[in-house]
């Protein structure tokens, strides 16, 4: 486990964490954060995605998401999230990281984030984003209204 500072580590983190699943990647994050995340992180879920690694992703759809969540449509199964605010991502089950403030709230140099590696809290994080995946609407049936 550790505490990770500062938003430009968060995302090399972030990529370390990623570039290593062999099952399966959840990303949740904010319409802002998934901009900064499809730049940092395209090459490696592209390359995921073509090894079979199943990757879901969940961010709130809006103007200026739009081009992105299409874009990142091609790599992943992707739902527009509206209820839920929060930051993190989950690797293969066993690992996580979380950012522990609002993107909006925080300058980028305060951001923080918490890395676990836990098979308990992980599954359970990714089985409880499963059950509320259910019911985001998919992607394809929001970007036809932008």
């Amino acid at each position: 486990a550790g505490a990770v500072k500062g938003r430009h580590n968060i995302y090399t983190h972030l990529e370390y964490m990623v570039k290593k699943a062999n099952k399966s990647v959840v990303l949740v994050t904010t319409s802002k954060g998934i901009l900064r995340k499809f730049e940092a992180l395209s090459p490696v879920l592209s390359k995921l995605s073509k090894k079979g690694v199943n990757i879901k992703v969940a961010a709130p759809i809006d103007k200026e998401s739009e081009m992105v969540m299409k874009e990142m449509s091609k790599m992943a199964d992707v739902r527009d999230i509206k209820d839920i605010n929060s930051r993190f991502c989950v690797v293969d089950g066993k690992e996580v990281l979380f950012m522990m403030m609002d993107d909006k709230d925080v300058h980028p140099t305060y951001d923080v984030g918490v890395w676990v590696t836990t098979p308990f809290f992980a599954g359970a994080l990714e089985n409880l984003f499963n059950i509320a995946w259910k019911d985001l609407t998919p992607a394809e049936k929001v970007l036809g209204k932008f």
